[in-house]
């Protein structure tokens, strides 16, 4: 029973979600209304999950991190609604590219949105390990010694922009529709709780395609040379393209300590990251 329920949970989560808030967007409804009660269920319902089956045990315990992940989160979540709202002001006040596939079915025109804006996240990230101001900024992320579903959005707010501005502009000019970028935006923000989090699921196949957690722990080691790897938040085809794709079938053993090693003296509190 519990290898069925590891190997169906991701599919059912995503898959449901995105029915979920497609449906939703799709029928027109206030973009907050659709978004914000589904993002919560879905992060609750994977906090639940992985107090009954985590992937390490070790991490269930917070090490004084809780409120300053969620506090991460807030403010960056509150940035990505301001995204939206100087979206729907730009698309109301000037005109722009009609490159976008408007005629094309909701749900493709989302994917087709998130691929967008899943590349540049992928090559803000991979250049971050690889540029020293990028890195002081994405540094923050990993400086978690534990992952769980939380700790997904833990970022810099200029890093935040960084990461996610240039795939919605790229949506702006070529002129996708609000509700598609939104609709898009919410489903990787459940993608990367299930990117991050603690629960010990299988992914199988799906692994090949998505971003999942068996990857991106790889992505976390404390030591910065073994990290180098699996940058992608949504697609795994940018890592395999660019040659930083890495699997392993033994994690449970050979994953190691998450962190950064290098940094053993990381500012702890929100400000003091803020300022670093």
């Amino acid at each position: 029973m519990k290898k069925i329920i590891q190997y169906t949970i991701y599919p059912f989560i995503m898959v449901s979600a995105s029915v979920l808030l497609m449906t939703g967007m799709a029928a027109g409804y206030n973009h907050l209304w659709v978004t914000f009660p589904i993002i919560l269920f879905y992060g609750l319902g994977i906090l639940l999950l992985e107090r009954w089956m985590p992937y390490e045990k070790d991490w269930l315990h917070g090490r004084n991190d809780w409120n300053l992940d969620l506090t991460y989160y807030v403010v960056n979540y509150s940035i990505k609604l301001t995204a939206q709202v100087v979206f729907i002001w730009l698309t109301q006040s000037f005109t722009f590219f009609n490159w976008f596939p408007v005629e094309a079915p909701f749900w493709i025109q989302v994917l087709l949105a998130l691929t967008i804006i899943d590349f540049f996240l992928f090559f803000v990230h991979w250049q971050s390990h690889r540029f020293n101001f990028l890195w002081r900024l994405h540094s923050i992320h990993h400086s978690s010694e534990r992952l769980y579903f939380l700790n997904g959005e833990k970022r810099h707010a200029l890093h935040q922009l960084l990461e996610g501005g240039p795939g919605i502009l790229v949506c702006l000019l070529i002129g996708t529709p609000q509700p598609v970028v939104v609709t898009a935006l919410a489903l990787l923000a459940i993608n990367m709780f299930m990117q991050h989090t603690n629960l010990d699921y299988r992914a199988g196949l799906l692994k090949r395609f998505f971003c999942v957690a068996e990857l991106h722990r790889w992505h976390h080691r404390a030591d910065f040379k073994e990290a180098q790897v699996n940058f992608g938040a949504w697609l795994t085809v940018w890592d395999h393209l660019f040659g930083t794709a890495y699997d392993n079938p033994k994690m449970q053993t050979q994953l190691g300590e998450i962190g950064i090693a290098e940094e053993r003296n990381f500012p702890e509190t929100y400000w003091k990251q803020l300022l670093y």
